[in-house]
């Protein structure tokens, strides 16, 4: 046939009567029309929903229009809304300004700034760099309402972006508010966030107090992941794998139904079996699945040994025919009305709850189906295997799996428990969740390794792995003068007749026991060199814990149930109070001496060494901490001695005799201000050009400046400082920024001991950088060995010049260790985890094209003999 014979027609003209047996054709064209017309129904379909607007045009329209609304993004189209012909319109244009595309932000950024436009939409793509404070010099100076739509993931990046509305030179801070759901599995995100902002104030602050920026920015709220946390999580699935009667919660009786529902099902199976009795029909049979048996295998756990009573009484009422299934059964086939079904179910569940159907049993059928067991949770989910106890990270993360009210209700009852924690932790004055201090009879911290990790970047900051070696021990005299103190006591338990535990909610309800103060000891048999010595002290009527002291461990806090359970009436041991104080006393100094070895080592059985050693991450850690923690990402690398993963701790390190509530509040001594007065400009005399003056930034970051100029109408200041930053103050605005500037010297001459003349220059950043610093960088590794090391991190280590300070604050990694292969020793090796983080962190940057110390020190050397020749 010739091409022009083919007639081409639309799909709709096909005609469907055509004789689909006569011809192939025929058959594909009416196939072909029927499969047009499926699709066109659907895509008329997708027309007739009525789908919301992108979320940043609703925002757009809704808040006036581009002509209000500043938008700073990166986007080019938009779709707005328009008067058209007596109605809204909405049209598809392009962002457009008065120059060029690429300075359209710029322009919008002035446009909010000026006033002109009240409202600033910002995405995470146009936030660098972008100023929008409500700066002294711009025309709209009204408190800046800051709403986060969307938490980053980022720590670093959500201070970046909140840093945009809060910064130099503003007349008010901004009023921060995140919009978050109140989904279960989205505070997992403000949790994790939350964790990271808490890590970083804490870094910042220096104070083992510090609450962190989660706390200044409202998120304090979300940060689970604590030691409180870990116990409220524990506690919390002690209950539900119990099943205990006791609940903090109560179950709603339309999920109460669900699980009835599901109960009453295995239990009529077991019953309709024609071998055995109910309860043997409950085990699985070896031909069902393995999602079956597991299933099988939840429920006889739950109904012959966690909750019997309810499962007898279950099994009571389907065999009178009170089966919710067989009543739902009957509503669905119409042989019983819905009125006439409901009074009966709801009995049902009344009866039911009363057996023991509460909110625990619940929590434990709903963390089945998202895999949460109790095998499973404890990380024993066989006996040649264990895997990682569940944490709350975790545990936020598995309630993803439930639908939204299960998420919402679970969470919630955590927080119950997470609450009840705080609570208990506040009346016994042992709630803090900011630093933890090292201390003990002896602290050593040695000159530290040192590393610049960020190159060309941030040359001059450097990351310090300090070594700390501690003597956790505590000598005779020390653990005498602390008796002492508690026996002076008014408020201890010791002068008390005797002690309701039970009362106290410490154990045993109705016991009465007694726990007296004083020194304990242990003389079973199988302590051969010397019987284990022991100091309790009762904390009081209003305390739930005992301070446990040993000679070779030093001072610990332990549940005055555990002390009574564990050393005082226990079934392997059970203490004998001293009444030769020094007799003890001698016993004491004898264990003391016996244990000067490492902790690694035993002096005799269940007693080691008091001397351990810590790896602390010190110096310029905040700009990379978010690398820092993604290197302790393990990605399926299996841990020795089979340990979990956790989040490194905030420490703080301190020599014996000073506490931090020795320096609270950084109180200034009066000789500390004389001192001062001889070398620094008096902070009470007239602000003048030379005086020297500080700024707090958000994230915790103080800078360092100068008055440089004065103006006289109206009197303000002009200061630089060492971040680059040029900032017009007033008067007032100067005199807080000369008074921080003095705080922060006292800091650094007091608390780090910095010489004095190093802590007034403006040159100084902080203490780690006026130490690290040496004239000339000297790499660790000799030249030519970069590219042959295994151990990535020297690539960029370097030799310390500074001094060692006495007290530190810094991140402090679990003791763990990681067993991973080694090229050059052929062979597996096994190395700390501290070493493992360095390593990967080391390793990223390498591929990421960070600058090796060798690299660095020859650009320097080029630069220096460019200058010298110029």
């Amino acid at each position: 046939k010739g091409k022009g014979s083919i007639k081409r027609i639309q799909w709709d003209e096909i005609d469907l009567s055509l004789d689909t047996s006569a011809s192939v054709e025929n058959e594909r064209m009416v196939e072909y029309r029927k499969a047009c017309e499926k699709v066109k129904g659907w895509l008329d379909d997708v027309d007739d929903l009525a789908l919301p607007a992108n979320p940043l045009d609703r925002l757009l329209n809704e808040l006036g229009g581009p002509d209000k609304v500043a938008e700073l993004t990166g986007r080019k189209i938009r779709q707005v809304r328009r008067l058209s012909k007596g109605k809204m319109v909405v049209f598809y244009e392009k962002r457009k300004g008065a120059g060029r595309f690429d300075q359209i932000n710029v322009e919008e950024r002035n446009n909010f700034q000026s006033g002109k436009k009240l409202v600033a939409i910002l995405s995470e793509a146009a936030s660098t760099g972008i100023s929008l404070q409500a700066d002294k010099r711009v025309g709209n100076q009204k408190r800046r309402v800051h709403i986060t739509l969307e938490l980053p993931w980022s720590a670093d990046k959500a201070i970046q972006q909140l840093g945009r509305t809060h910064r130099a030179n503003q007349t008010s801070g901004p009023s921060y508010k995140f919009l978050i759901s109140d989904v279960g599995g989205e505070k997992r995100f403000a949790a994790a966030v939350a964790k990271r902002l808490a890590l970083m104030g804490a870094l910042t602050q220096g104070d083992r107090r510090a609450t962190g920026q989660s706390n200044a920015l409202g998120l304090g709220g979300f940060d689970f992941d604590n030691k409180f946390g870990k116990l409220a999580l524990k506690t919390m699935l002690g209950e539900i794998w119990k099943c205990n009667k006791n609940c903090l919660t109560d179950a709603p009786e339309k999920l109460v139904l669900d699980a009835l529902k599901t109960i009453d099902s295995r239990l009529s199976e077991a019953l309709d079996h024609g071998l055995g009795t109910w309860k043997k029909n409950l085990a699985p049979y070896s031909d069902d699945t393995k999602s079956e048996q597991d299933h099988y295998k939840m429920m006889e756990d739950l109904l012959l040994y966690k909750c019997p009573q309810l499962a007898e009484q279950r099994v009571k009422a389907i065999g009178e025919g009170k089966s919710v299934v067989k009543y739902l059964e009957k509503l669905l086939d119409g042989t019983e009305t819905k009125e006439a079904i409901k009074p009966k179910i709801d009995e049902e569940v009344k009866v039911a709850m009363e057996a023991g159907l509460n909110f625990n049993v619940l929590c434990f059928l709903w963390l089945f189906d998202v895999g949460v067991t109790e095998q499973s949770a404890s990380g024993a989910n066989n006996y040649f295997k264990k895997g990682k106890p569940i944490d709350v990270p975790k545990f936020l993360n598995r309630t993803l799996g439930m639908n939204l009210l299960r998420q919402k209700l679970i969470v919630e009852h955590f927080i119950k428990h997470l609450g009840k924690q705080v609570t208990l932790a506040k009346r016994e004055g042992t709630y803090d969740l900011g630093i933890q201090t090292i201390g003990g009879h002896s602290v050593v911290i040695e000159k530290p390794r040192s590393f610049c990790f960020r190159g060309l970047e941030a040359k001059d900051e450097r990351v310090l792995l300090y070594k700390v070696n501690l003597d956790r021990g505590m000598d005779a005299e020390t653990a005498m003068q602390l008796y002492k103190e508690a026996e002076a006591s008014s408020d201890n338990e010791t002068n008390s007749s005797a002690t309701n535990i039970g009362a106290g909610g410490f154990f045993g309800v109705g016991q009465v026991r007694i726990i007296k103060s004083g020194f304990y000891i242990d003389r079973r048999d199988v302590f051969k060199e010397v019987p284990r010595m022991f100091l309790i002290i009762n904390q009081g009527r209003a305390s739930n814990n005992c301070v446990v002291v040993r000679p070779n461990e030093g001072k610990k806090i332990w549940t005055k149930e555990f002390v009574w359970k564990t050393w005082l009436h226990g079934n392997a041991c059970q203490l004998t109070l001293c009444t030769d104080i020094n007799q003890a006393m001698v016993t004491w100094k004898k264990e003391f001496d016996l244990a000067d070895r490492p902790s690694s080592e035993r002096y005799q059985r269940y007693c080691y060494g008091r001397h351990t050693e810590s790896c602390i991450f010190g110096g310029d850690i905040i700009p990379i901490l978010n690398k820092i923690l993604a290197s302790s990402n393990l990605n399926g690398i299996g841990l020795a001695n089979d340990m979990s993963l956790v989040m490194p701790d905030v420490v703080r390190v301190e020599p014996p005799g000073k506490t931090p509530e020795d320096d609270s509040a950084n109180e200034v001594t009066e000789s500390t201000v004389d001192e001062q007065a001889e070398d620094e400009d008096d902070s009470s005399e007239p602000p003048a050009v030379g005086h020297k003056v500080a700024l707090k930034m958000l994230g915790g970051s103080v800078f360092r400046g100068a008055i440089t100029e004065c103006k006289d109408d109206p009197e303000s200041f002009i200061t630089t400082f060492t971040d680059g930053s040029v900032v017009e103050m007033s008067t007032d605005e100067v005199n807080k920024a000369r008074q921080l500037f003095d705080t922060e010297w006292t800091k650094l001459v007091v608390d780090a001991d910095v010489p004095k003349a190093v802590a007034s220059s403006i040159e100084v950043h902080n203490s780690v950088n006026a130490h690290a610093q040496g004239a000339t960088r000297r790499p660790i590794l000799p030249a030519g060995e970069e590219k042959t090391t295994e151990e990535y991190e020297k690539i960029f280590e370097e030799e310390y010049d500074g001094d060692v300070p006495d007290v530190l604050v810094g991140l402090e990694f679990p003791k763990k260790e990681l067993r991973l292969y080694s090229q050059s020793a052929h062979d597996h090796v096994f190395i700390p985890f501290w070493q493992f983080v360095l390593r990967k962190l080391a390793e990223r940057l390498l591929e990421e094209g960070a600058h090796s110390s060798r690299e660095l020190l020859n650009l320097e050397n080029a630069e220096r003999v460019k200058l010298q020749q110029g």
